[in-house]
């Protein structure tokens, strides 16, 4: 995955947490993420070569939480964040559009089309429910296409100078 992209796939799920009032930490820089990122993947490749102990277990499943890593992608992931909201959906996840309020003035006007980020991170909501391998598989490759279309989007990518 582009690391901008994932990035850009952090800061709608921070923001969206953040939103629903779930647990608060900090936004990451993009330079702050990367180096926890590479660190994350240090451990990953350790615990790979059979060099896993349990401080390394601990300490990989702190940079996954702290990185939002896998939560758009990951249906367990999904489900659990899905199991903490009220029974009556949040207004942010009724609509495209009305996810995209997440999104700054300028960040709107960056996307080719209205909703389009807001079908891309509400579709992914759809991956604990795809019980079958057909429909899961369907689910990531509109995903994919969507992905495509969305490009970056994030006022942390393009700096406005005055």
């Amino acid at each position: 995955m582009d690391p901008y992209r994932e990035y850009q796939d952090y800061v709608m799920a921070y923001r969206l947490r953040r939103a629903l009032g779930l647990p608060r930490r900090p936004l990451l820089s993009l330079a702050g993420y990367a180096g926890l990122r590479l660190e994350r993947n240090r451990l990953a490749a350790r615990l790979v070569e059979g060099h896993g102990t349990p401080a390394l277990l601990k300490r990989l499943d702190t940079l996954s939480e702290l990185l939002h890593y896998g939560f758009w992608s990951n249906p367990e992931a999904l489900e659990a964040f899905l199991h903490h909201l009220p029974p009556a959906a949040p207004p942010l996840l009724s609509s495209p559009e009305a996810f995209e309020q997440l999104l700054t003035p300028s960040e709107r006007r960056r996307l080719l089309e209205p909703g389009l980020a807001g079908r891309y991170y509400l579709g992914w909501l759809r991956l604990p429910r795809a019980m079958d391998p057909g429909t899961f598989e369907a689910i990531l490759e509109e995903q994919e296409g969507l992905g495509q279309r969305l490009g970056l989007f994030l006022d942390a990518f393009h700096p406005v100078y005055e």
